[in-house]
């Protein structure tokens, strides 16, 4: 009955910091550091072209734009600046910015041009030295998405974004012979 404390106590004493060391080291491996290149990362407003459009075309790019993922390959949402309509016909992913705008002007491609289906959307590019302008070459209301140089995967960022379009911007039955 009359048992000694000093082993709960000791116990305790060996614990608690254990415990407290643990967790210390779980939070530096989780948290990221200070020089995550996440934090460089420039989100403030794109300033952006912004196309006329009206009627039907500037009604199919505002239900694209409202319903457009919050990121594309990983890439956050910013917000667009560039006069009235640009948050309704335009939208910008990560740092440097991907742009996409609805409503640019189509394209005239060639029949034995390369044509990228992308889940449920084709795609014609054209490369310069600043990265790659993509448009959709079978939808009713072209959208285009430049893609700078900077990021290795501008096909990432497409997939991403092509159910959407598919899914809001509706098919022309015009579409490249070689869009399959």
């Amino acid at each position: 009955m009359g048992k000694s404390k000093l082993p709960a106590l000791v116990a305790t004493a060996v614990a608690v910091p254990v415990a407290v060391f643990a967790g210390i080291a779980v939070f530096d491996l989780i948290a990221p550091s200070a020089d995550d290149s996440r934090f460089d990362e420039d989100l403030s407003p794109v300033s952006v072209a912004v196309p006329q459009l009206s009627g039907d075309d500037a009604v199919v790019c505002l239900a694209l734009t409202a319903t457009a993922p919050e990121s594309a390959a990983g890439l956050p949402a910013r917000p667009v600046e560039g006069g009235e309509h640009a948050s309704e016909f335009v939208l910008a992913y990560g740092d440097p910015a991907v742009v996409v705008t609805c409503g640019v002007e189509s394209v005239e491609v060639a029949p034995t041009a390369p044509i990228y289906l992308m889940n449920g959307v084709c795609w014609y590019t054209e490369e310069d030295g600043d990265g790659t302008e993509w448009v959709t070459v079978d939808r009713r209301v072209p959208v285009g998405v430049t893609v700078p140089a900077e990021h290795e995967q501008p096909a990432d960022v497409l997939n991403g974004l092509s159910p959407t379009i598919a899914d809001k911007v509706p098919a022309t039955g015009e579409a490249p012979a070689n869009c399959s």
